[in-house]
């Protein structure tokens, strides 16, 4: 694996869109000033995912409506600035979209004059070939006072790495968690369920619900929807709908899709 250097970078971006090599960096706002002889420079967007304060009791990553539930969003126009409290985080993207070459893993990295004001914007810093869209930041202030975040200003640098990917090895769909966003994204999880299955675990605990056994579970529920008349089926499946409407079912419920048909 060997980094990009700049002539590489240059001739990488002079490709087309199209070309499963060619690089895309968009707006590239400065070419000149932003290229180093190992990176680029990348600018901070405009938009913001802040944690909720107060916060929730606790972040569960298995109920979809946690990350609705925990973060507001927030919108700073270029000119302007955000306070980032001391000790506080919050989630930012790139202002720059990016369409990663086929055969090019990357790396973003907090920019040095960055570092040394005790920020830091990245938890997650690599980025796989094929790529595309706005890198979300984890944007910490691990300093002892607060600091202004300026939409616009270059916040990270960007290190391209080629691999060993042939090109009969190309992926012919893109796939991803986090594919062609262009504004911060808040954290996906597989549900709970599915990720103990994989291991041969039915049973898991739940906030506020307790102990549960999936399998098990699921199996009552179908031999006794089988013994329901149509209409007490529907009635059921009314019932559900107001419940999960009103948060009475987690949206991750093992039965939901049971339930509901």
């Amino acid at each position: 694996m060997a980094t990009l250097s700049k002539f590489d970078i240059l001739e990488r971006l002079r490709l087309r869109v199209s070309n499963p090599k060619g690089l895309t960096i968009t707006p590239l706002l400065d070419r000149e000033a932003c290229l180093d002889e190992d990176s680029i420079d990348l600018r901070l967007g405009t938009r913001f995912l802040l944690p909720q304060v107060p916060p929730q009791p606790f972040y569960d990553p298995n109920r979809p409506q946690s990350a609705r539930e925990s973060y507001l969003e927030l919108h700073v126009p270029i000119g302007g600035y955000f306070v980032l409290p001391a000790h506080q985080t919050v989630l930012g993207a790139t202002l720059e979209f990016i369409k990663m070459p086929f055969d090019v893993s990357g790396e973003i990295l907090t920019k040095s004059s960055i570092a040394r004001s005790f920020m830091v914007i990245e938890t997650a810093p690599w980025i796989h070939p094929s790529y595309r869209g706005c890198l979300t930041l984890e944007i910490a202030n691990v300093s002892n006072t607060a600091i202004l975040l300026y939409p616009g200003i270059p916040i990270g640098q960007l290190i391209l790495m080629t691999t060993t990917i042939k090109g009969s090895q190309r992926p012919k769909q893109l796939s991803g968690s986090y594919m062609g966003p262009v504004f911060p994204e808040a954290p996906r999880f597989p549900t709970i369920e599915d990720q103990f299955a994989k291991i041969g675990v039915d049973s898991f605990r739940r906030p506020e619900h307790g102990w549960v056994n999936a399998g098990q579970m699921q199996t009552q529920v179908k031999q006794a929807m089988e013994k329901l008349s149509p209409i007490e089926l529907a009635n059921i499946r009314n019932l559900v709908v107001i419940l999960r409407e009103n948060g009475g079912i987690p949206l991750d419920s093992p039965i939901l899709k049971l339930l509901e048909g």
